[in-house]
Parts: structure tokens; C-alpha cells; sequence
């Protein structure tokens, strides 16, 4: 069910307990991925730096390609192989991608081609194409520089299918910044649509973003930062802006956040990582209108659930229907969760 990421010498095992250097927000000790396989998966190490620290890993959308990026501001393909033993990969392509260390690594749908999006220490975002039937060492091209932010850019994460060819960036600078190609066949311009101050004043701004997926929902985002502050910002088409649609709550600096598939619920459910707590916010698709005198917290229509996790955890993801959360962090480990039918989390593997 996981990919648990982190390098040796040789090749990049199952369990990772490489340590990062301390430097915020993505000072992130171990990785943890959802994807599609029963059993981890091994991979040969990118010719550019066997000792480089992994910073985030990306499946495509079909799982038969895996993007990483580094802190020798590298990004590396591997492909799932055809002509070698059942289960192996390949590198297929490294290249050096930013001028400073890469945060964030995210794949686009396919029915927009083979489209890769980074983000870095740099305060940009890149966006990479592979071009089918090059003969070049390398074959995946620059087509866009998004370079707005004056700061790093520590998360970049694209939109759904549904929304289009879509990205938002997450900055140092606390702000979210929304961009949207133009046109799908000419990568090259990518207009900065919308962007809102989302955890400005924080020591390192916004730490992470997820989209929500839900088709007939409104755009939105979950945006965690550095202050501790978790909001579901949502994009008003009357307004044309975005706004903050819930407040789920404040811990300590939030590490990482991810919003959960509910295809067929009534409810949202996101998790965060806090560093030594983890917590799952459950609210309606619907806020309930507050009266008068009421106050304007939503504290009343979440639910949050504390889980009970063993030291600091740095990363987490679920799996597609939404059911079960994965968390890595300082101990080496993953955690796999579930809830039992009293809405309460439970441990229920640890690898």
C-alpha cells in the first residue's frame, strides 16, 4: 500500500531514517506515499548524488512512474520496467532542476501529457515536459518558470482533473498563488490568476497545501503554515477571490496537510501533522448559517480527532477511498490508520 522512501548508498529502501537537515518547513525526516503496491519497492539511487537527500516522491496517475527531487536540487524519473524482472524500475531521467534545494515534486493528469511540476529554495516553480521520441540525454524540457514569490516556495500542488491544467504554490512568504495555463497545448504561459495571504507573518509562511477533489464542490484548498493555522480557503466565482470557508484549528508549527476522497459522503475529512500530534478534522460539505448571537467559531460543526502517535510526525497521505491514513516520521516507521464506527483512530499496522 506505501512507498516509505530514503536513500543509502546503493538504492532507495523501504524505510528511511536518513536524517534532513534542520531547515523549515520540509524538514522532513522520512517520507510516506499511498500507491498501489502490496510490497516495497526498491530503485536504483540518481547518478547525480548517491548521498543527496530525498525531499518528496510523486506516483503518476497510472503508478507506473514515480518523480523524485533532492536537496542537489535534482529531480529524478524512474519507470516501472517492462523487459527486466516483474516489479523492477529504472531510472529514465535526472536533471538539475533548481538552483536550490527541490521541496516539492507532483505529476499532472495524463490526458494533459507528461507534465511535471517543482518547487524550490530558488522562489520559484518550474513546469516540465517530457517530449516524446527525443534522442537527447535528458527529455524533460523546461516550458515555464512561475517566479512571482520572493521567497522560497516550500509546496506546489496541481488541481484536480476537473478544474484543468491548474497549480497552486505555497511561499515563505505566506502566500498562496494560483496559476492556470492558458492554453493546454502551449505550456509557456501560466498567468497568475489569483493569489491570497494565507499565513503571512509565520517564520517560514505556508508549509503545504492538498486540493479538495470533489467534482461538484467548489475549488478549494487546505492550507496548513508554519503558525499552526489549518484553514480550507475556498474560490468564490460572484467575488472572484478566495476565501477562508472553515478554520479547523491551531496546533503547533502544521508539517503537512492532506484532504481526503469523499466521493459519496456528506462530509470532508482532512488530516494534519503537527509534529508530535496528528489530527483528523471531519465538517459537512454545507456550513449550517450561525445565528445572531451565536458565536462565529466553527469549532461546533468539526469534529477533530487526535491520534495517538509515537514522536514528531512529518509526512502523511490516504489511500483513494479516503478510509485509511499513512504517517511517517522521527522513528523510522509508518503508521497505518483506521477509524472504528465510533469515528475514534486506530493503529492498525506498523511497518
Amino acid at each position: 500500500f506505501l512507498l516509505f522512501l530514503g536513500y543509502s548508498s546503493t538504492t532507495l529502501f523501504s524505510v528511511s531514517v536518513s536524517v534532513v537537515p534542520q531547515r523549515s518547513p520540509p524538514s522532513k525526516r522520512t517520507l510516506v506515499s499511498m500507491s498501489a503496491f502490496s510490497e516495497p519497492i526498491s530503485l536504483p539511487s540518481p547518478a547525480s548524488s548517491s548521498s543527496s537527500t530525498l525531499h518528496d516522491c510523486s506516483f503518476s496517475f497510472s503508478g507506473k512512474r514515480l518523480a523524485t527531487c533532492s536537496g542537489d536540487r535534482s529531480i529524478s524519473v524512474y519507470d516501472l520496467s517492462s523487459s527486466g524482472p516483474p516489479g523492477g524500475w529504472e531510472q529514465t531521467a535526472t536533471w538539475q532542476a533548481h538552483e536550490g534545494s527541490v521541496w516539492k515534486v507532483d505529476w499532472a493528469h495524463p490526458e494533459f501529457g507528461q507534465i511535471l511540476v517543482s518547487c524550490g529554495d530558488d522562489s520559484t516553480a518550474q513546469i516540465w515536459e517530457e517530449q516524446a521520441g527525443s534522442t537527447s540525454a535528458n527529455r524533460w524540457v523546461k516550458k515555464a518558470s512561475l517566479t512571482d514569490a520572493r521567497k522560497p516556495v516550500n509546496a506546489v500542488a496541481l488541481a484536480p482533473r476537473h478544474l484543468g491544467l491548474r497549480l497552486a504554490t505555497g511561499g515563505a512568504d505566506g502566500i498562496v498563488r494560483v496559476y492556470e495555463a492558458v492554453d493546454v497545448l502551449n505550456l509557456e504561459s501560466w498567468p497568475l490568476s489569483q493569489r491570497f495571504d494565507a499565513d503571512v507573518g509565520s517564520e517560514v509562511g505556508v508549509t503545504s497545501l492538498s486540493w479538495c477533489g470533489a467534482r461538484f464542490d467548489p475549488p478549494s484548498l487546505v492550507v496548513g503554515g508554519s503558525s499552526g493555522a489549518v484553514k480550507v480557503w475556498t474560490f468564490s466565482e460572484t467575488e472572484r477571490r478566495w476565501n477562508v470557508a472553515w478554520d479547523l484549528g491551531k496546533g503547533e508549527r502544521c508539517l503537512d496537510v492532506k484532504w481526503a476522497n469523499g466521493v459519496g459522503r456528506s462530509f470532508h475529512r482532512v488530516a494534519a501533522a503537527y509534529g508530535p500530534a496528528v489530527r483528523v478534522y471531519t465538517f459537512p460539505r454545507e456550513k449550517k448559517a450561525k445565528k445572531h448571537d451565536e458565536d462565529d467559531s466553527d469549532s461546533d460543526q468539526v469534529d477533530v480527532k487526535e491520534l495517538e502517535v509515537d514522536g514528531d510526525v512529518w509526512r502523511l497521505d490516504w489511500n483513494e477511498t479516503g478510509t485509511m491514513l499513512a504517517t511517517s516520521g522521527e522513528d523510522g516507521r509508518v503508521g497505518m490508520w483506521k477509524a472504528d464506527f465510533e469515528g475514534v483512530w486506530h493503529k492498525v499496522e506498523n511497518v
